[in-house]
């Protein structure tokens, strides 16, 4: 089955990625981006990638700043969370832009052919970049938040210490590009969420605070929101959200 599947190890920009792309099919072909989580990395996920790109999609996997071969940390702490959450993210947003342009020279992808998605860490960063980039087709969140303000609120009560995970600079960023800050900009684009009832890393109550809050802008193609609960689970990817994720890329992509 590995030779239905090209797997290569690219640089666009300078982040490195792994690039999956069936070669099973011959026409051009739509393309997902998948972030990881905190601690996580690309080679990670291949996995994950592989599952995708087995039902026709490209598929390409980066590493964050301070992930993979982009800086390890030596642990991933409390400290560090508090350190680089935030920056982690903010960056990945960022940096988006020398992301695509390079996939495109390199590969020959078509951003305007394109999803992003992405776990935990990943949710957060795949959320804010498609709110900023009109031109992403689709969008999918796993056990990730896509209310900023709101998750960085959470955070600080969850902190032990009740100082949160973002400096002053951070939270004047994360307000700016906060997904609901730009919620008119998301419409009618499709949006799927994924979370566990009982995830204590990323309370799912953020991501129905997303969810209620957009609601209304999408009640005239309320087909396009979509909301899964995965009953008594924690910080976790099931085999039932990666089927959500395939019928939804099937469908919007």
């Amino acid at each position: 089955m590995e030779n239905l599947l090209d797997i290569t190890r690219v640089i666009l920009g300078d982040i490195p990625c792994i690039y999956v792309k069936p070669e099973f099919i011959t026409e051009q072909r739509p393309t997902v981006i998948y972030y990881h989580g905190w601690e996580s990395n690309k080679d990670n996920n291949l996995f994950l990638g592989k599952i995708i790109a087995f039902h026709g999609y490209n598929v390409i996997l980066p590493d964050a700043i301070h992930h993979g071969e982009r800086g390890k940390l030596e642990k991933y702490g409390v400290q560090e969370l508090r350190r680089y959450f935030w920056e982690v993210i903010l960056n990945t947003v960022k940096e988006y832009e020398t992301l695509i342009n390079a996939a495109e020279d390199r590969l020959g992808i078509s951003r305007h052919r394109l999803a992003v998605m992405g776990s935990s860490m990943g949710g957060f960063i795949s959320s804010g970049i498609f709110a900023s980039n009109t031109e992403i087709k689709c969008h999918i969140n796993m056990n990730g938040a896509s209310a900023w303000q709101k998750a960085e609120m959470t955070f600080k009560t969850m902190d032990y210490e009740g100082k949160g995970m973002a400096d002053e600079k951070q939270l004047e960023e994360i307000a700016n590009y906060d997904p609901l800050s730009r919620k008119d900009d998301l419409y009618p684009r499709p949006i799927l969420l994924l979370h566990g009832d009982a995830d204590t890393s990323v309370p799912i109550d953020i991501q129905r605070y997303f969810y209620d809050e957009i609601k209304e802008v999408y009640k005239d193609n309320p087909e396009r929101l979509k909301f899964v609960v995965e009953p008594k689970l924690n910080h976790y990817k099931t085999v039932r959200m990666m089927e959500e994720t395939i019928a939804w890329l099937d469908k919007y992509l």
